[in-house]
């Protein structure tokens, strides 16, 4: 028989939390945006100029996922594409001073949800936590760019 912590592994805790989250993230009090529309958003505001391949890439979804989610941002007038000084068939992508306050309510969402999950433990183990969960974070992404096996 299996000690009880094996029976509740890492991966279904994670999953657990995470769709705990999202329910949270995305209830009536939370920003004007979906989930998925405030991490596009955000990544365009702390990436300037970045591609719409380049995007998809780094949140790990498809082009063609990222392409309609900022054509809905871009109706909004949250998003522009401006072609690339480089290469003209490439679309860069900002967010316009319309976003700002989005941004900012997106951000002090994220804030609220963070610290009503964090809440059961006290300051030092939010910070252990914190730094443990970026360390295996940090060691998943090396392991999905073949850095380690």
């Amino acid at each position: 028989m299996r000690p009880p912590s094996q029976d509740n592994p890492l991966a279904f805790r994670i999953g657990d939390l995470f769709r705990l989250m999202k329910a949270s993230f995305d209830s009536k009090d939370g920003p004007d945006v979906t989930r998925a529309q405030a991490k596009l958003l955000l990544s365009v505001w702390r990436n300037p100029g970045i591609s719409q391949q380049a995007l998809a890439a780094r949140l790990d979804i498809a082009t063609m996922s990222v392409c309609r989610q900022i054509d809905a941002l871009e109706e909004r007038g949250m998003v522009e594409r401006r072609t690339s000084d480089s290469d003209r068939r490439v679309k860069c992508l900002y967010v316009t001073e319309k976003t700002a306050p989005i941004i900012d309510r997106v951000m002090d969402h994220v804030q609220e949800v963070s610290e009503t999950f964090l809440s059961p433990l006290s300051a030092e183990e939010q910070e252990t936590f914190l730094s443990l969960l970026e360390r295996i974070t940090e060691d998943a992404i090396a392991r999905k760019a073949g850095g380690k096996k």
